[in-house]
């Protein structure tokens, strides 16, 4: 027998707002009890482990319900770029952490942003090509919606200026029409799973650990992965969890061109406490940021422009509905206004033709929406998948937001509160490598709806505010809810399974103090029972 006891003044369940002063006591992988200690006694033996952690903040594991683990993976090792300041300072920092290395293969780090950068230009293959003039380099922008590659992978590739642009994608260009070095959408993303083909799962393993170990230390135990630039690689997570090595539960899903048979031979296979097979992950658009978002009205400064969905709307209608028909959840890429009512429309079609079965289908992102759908999630039973820390990419006043959809429908944007007060459920996560995991910015963005800057004064759409407890819920019950494990994960219950997280500070006395949370630590986190990370 295994029997944990945890000691706290401040036990958060998730069940309810109300912390507990009392126990949580485990025994092997599984809760015994959660309680006052004046309950706790007959619970506790001679042979119990006790941990005393009365003046931290317990509670259930984070779940990161949205998460790209291949592309993370691959960041953390070669190279996170969100911090530069410019093209320049990007390319001589990955020449700093590559000089030295003897490995001669492709570099895929990524995360940068141009809006950032001076002039908000977006890089080309010239600054790349003086650091690494014969070894490929392709680096995801911070959306995972484009790459910047030298002349090197362009070469490989056999793109020139006589290089027709893919279906939904784009090869940039200079003036003479040759390839500028910047690839958009489907370019890019066809190119990474080109690259991706070359590389093991022993490789993909190794640093998908790297990246599920730095999860761990945020206090999260389980992630949903979903399909998305560098292909899903579910081969390489059953290898970890063979090796007893996987420390994070995975609920993933896989790529939407993906046979019904096949996905429910891979819910088969991939069935297990720690792994799972959830079902499919589709694109209906791009983002806004990109002018790719799928919009009811023109783009704000781009007039007779609104995109389009990347799947023909009636077949992307009848492919849901076969899912759905199926027992398949499906999972959309919705930033888009038009492409949240599409995706919306498509389950209410499947609802309507398969009858209620329970499913629970999640639109991602949903940078957009308008006034009217925002209720249709509640009635339908759709799962709002959201990030808050997409929010506050910029400066509230020089967010690209304002130019690109106008005031009116930025009222409409992340509109989290509107969701859940008219029935609809949230499941929180960061879209890693997007932004960074950490789960407490996103808290942070949720509840006060502020930029680092704490602008603007009261908050982006005030109204759409969470309650702390809202946005802790999220961000554990509402994955394991969307996942469909919500009796064995999400809160600390008895019976449920032993995932929880052990904070430094009381997460209800400082949610809305922007420095304490970015600077928040994980004393100690634990999954299935067993600790996966202590300070």
């Amino acid at each position: 027998m295994n029997r944990k006891a945890f000691r706290c003044k401040h036990i958060y369940t998730a069940v309810s707002p109300e912390l507990i002063d009392g126990y949580v006591i485990i025994e092997n992988e599984k809760i015994e009890f959660v309680g006052p200690e004046k309950e706790a006694g007959a619970f506790l033996s001679g042979s119990t482990k006790v941990i005393d952690v009365s003046e931290h903040f317990l509670m259930p594991g984070f779940n990161d319900y949205h998460v790209h683990i291949v592309n993370s993976g691959l960041l953390e090792k070669d190279g996170i770029l969100r911090y530069t300041s410019s093209e320049e300072e990007a390319a001589a920092y990955l020449w700093e952490l590559h000089k030295d290395r003897k490995e001669k293969s492709w570099i895929m780090g990524g995360a940068w942003d141009p809006l950032l950068w001076p002039g908000q230009k977006l890089p080309t293959k010239e600054s790349l090509d003086r650091y690494f003039p014969d070894r490929p380099v392709f680096l995801l922008n911070k959306e995972c919606h484009g790459a910047w590659v030298n002349s090197e992978a362009l070469r490989r590739f056999h793109i020139t200026g006589d290089t027709p642009d893919p279906e939904n994608g784009e090869y940039g260009r200079l003036e003479n029409g040759e390839p500028s070095g910047y690839i958009h959408e489907m370019a890019a993303i066809k190119m990474q799973e080109k690259i991706f083909q070359s590389i093991s799962d022993e490789e993909v393993a190794a640093y998908s650990k790297t990246f599920i170990d730095k999860a761990n230390q945020y206090g999260i135990t389980s992630l949903g992965d979903v399909a998305g630039g560098a292909p899903m690689r579910e081969t390489a997570y059953k290898l970890l969890e063979d090796r007893g090595l996987l420390t994070a539960r995975i609920h993933f899903s896989l790529p939407f061109d993906e046979g019904v048979e096949t996905i429910l031979e891979k819910k088969k296979i991939y069935n297990s406490r720690k792994l799972q097979c959830s079902g499919v992950k589709a694109f209906i658009d791009g983002t806004p940021q990109g002018y790719t978002g799928y919009m009811l009205e023109d783009y704000w400064d781009d007039p007779g422009n609104r995109s389009g969905p990347m799947i023909e709307p009636s077949l992307f209608k009848r492919q849901v509905c076969q899912f759905d028909a199926a027992g398949i959840q499906t999972r959309v890429h919705a930033c888009g206004d038009a492409g949240a009512r599409l995706c919306l429309d498509a389950i209410e079609d499947a609802r309507r033709q398969n009858g209620p079965n329970g499913l629970r289908h999640c639109i991602e992102h949903l940078e957009s929406m308008s006034r009217q759908d925002i209720p249709r999630f509640g009635r339908l039973g759709v799962i709002a998948s959201v990030q808050p820390e997409h929010m506050p990419k910029y400066k509230f006043s020089e967010h690209p937001f304002h130019r690109i959809l106008g005031e009116e429908r930025m009222k409409y944007s992340w509109p989290f509160e509107s969701i859940r007060r008219t029935g609809g459920r949230l499941a929180f996560g960061t879209d890693s490598p997007v932004v960074d995991i950490s789960p407490f910015r996103g808290i942070f963005r949720a509840v006060t709806r502020l930029t680092n800057e704490l602008e603007p004064e009261g908050g982006w759409n005030p109204w759409e505010k969470v309650t702390i407890h809202e946005a802790l819920r999220a961000y554990t019950y509402g994955g394991a809810y969307a996942a469909g494990r919500e009796t064995e994960l999400g809160t600390l219950e008895k019976g449920k399974l032993a995932d929880l997280a052990i904070i430094d500070k009381n997460l209800f006395d400082c949610a809305e103090e922007c420095e304490t949370m970015f600077r928040m630590k994980v004393l100690m986190t634990v999954m299935n029972g067993s600790i996966v990370y202590a300070e």
